[in-house]
């Protein structure tokens, strides 16, 4: 794919910098700089927050949360979003647990990530061949997985018993960091690559970009679209896994509400509703944001509606500061075509 470059003011050392990624660099520090001062409040207001406990805690449902944020950026860098991970992940985490009572660990894992993997093909699939959009597509598959997770259980939970190397998955440490972050640095590390530096992640932001001229470059959007949605497939699959591990006891009603909580944590951490772009760090940040402010709003004993509250109120200014980012990029580049 051949691409055109703009010239760039230079920044330190003559090397040019992008208006875009200066507004991303920028928009992830101020993700950063609000955990830090979150952090700081908590750790005076709410007794117990600064424990070794909790904020092991935090980081595990932080982890939970990050991997399926992985990819819905990679999902938003394209262009769309998609709204059935929450029941992807209820489903898989349903998986798991029954295929763990007569199976092994390995194959059962396996199994719950196939479940998550083929959802996520049928996404692109629909998308990509009956051109359904990804809001009404992905909001089908919901509801549709939703309600297969609840016929499976017949509306009952299921327990996972006498797996304590299952349940090591949550619990267990390694050098003192639990093994839910290191699963999320190792997949944090290896989705990077991907977007950063392989032909598919460029391939990505540049359906998400300009899709017509990415069609016109010769790239296989159709391709592409279904690879990205066997990702977050993927990725809600891995999620369901570690969140039955926590839990140990799953149902139907596992993940409601999920798909925001990851969409926000996504645009909070850099990544552009208008696509193009996707911001893997700023999502991890993000992800560690939400979920020290539910502990510490946890500890403070507030009632758990008013935590859909702030995740709302997340969510739409993620959704104004992206609306911001985007009128700075666009005004940057009017200025530099007028002045050239």
């Amino acid at each position: 794919m051949r691409t055109t470059h703009r010239s760039e003011p230079s920044g330190a050392g003559g090397k040019s910098v992008s208006p875009f990624r200066a507004l991303q660099l920028s928009e992830g520090l101020g993700v950063t700089i609000l955990l830090v001062l979150v952090v700081g409040v908590a750790s005076v207001t709410a007794r117990g927050f600064f424990t070794y406990t909790n904020i092991t805690n935090t980081v595990i449902i932080a982890s939970i949360t990050a991997v399926t944020g992985f990819g819905m950026t990679f999902a938003i860098a394209m262009g769309g979003f998609d709204l059935s991970v929450g029941s992807v992940q209820s489903l898989t985490a349903i998986t798991v647990a029954a295929l763990l009572s007569v199976t092994n660990i390995p194959l059962a894992v396996t199994g719950a990530l196939i479940v998550g993997l083929c959802i996520g093909l049928g996404n692109g699939l629909i998308i990509s061949k009956l051109r359904v959009s990804p809001f009404v597509a992905t909001f089908g598959m919901m509801s549709i997985v939703r309600g297969v997770s609840l016929l499976v259980t017949r509306g009952q939970s299921v327990l996972i018993t006498n797996r304590p190397a299952f349940a090591a998955l949550n619990v267990g440490k390694v050098l003192w960091i639990p093994v839910p972050f290191i699963i999320v640095l190792v997949v944090f590390a290896a989705l990077y690559t991907v977007l950063k530096h392989t032909p598919f992640g460029r391939h990505v932001c540049a359906v998400g970009g300009n899709r017509k001229a990415a069609v016109a470059s010769g790239l296989s959007v159709a391709k592409i679209t279904i690879a990205v949605f066997g990702l977050v497939g993927i990725t809600a699959g891995v999620s369901g896994v570690m969140l039955s591990s926590q839990l140990l006891i799953v149902d139907g009603t596992l993940g409601t509400g999920f798909e925001l909580q990851t969409i926000a944590i996504s645009v909070l951490g850099g990544t552009s509703l208008a696509g193009g772009s996707g911001n893997l760090l700023g999502t991890l940040i993000a992800s560690l944001l939400i979920a020290t402010i539910s502990s510490a709003l946890n500890i403070l004993k507030v009632a758990a509606f008013y935590q859909y509250l702030y995740l709302g109120l997340l969510l739409v200014l993620a959704l104004y500061l992206d609306t911001i980012r985007r009128d700075i990029l666009a005004a940057s580049i009017l200025s530099r075509g007028e002045r050239t």
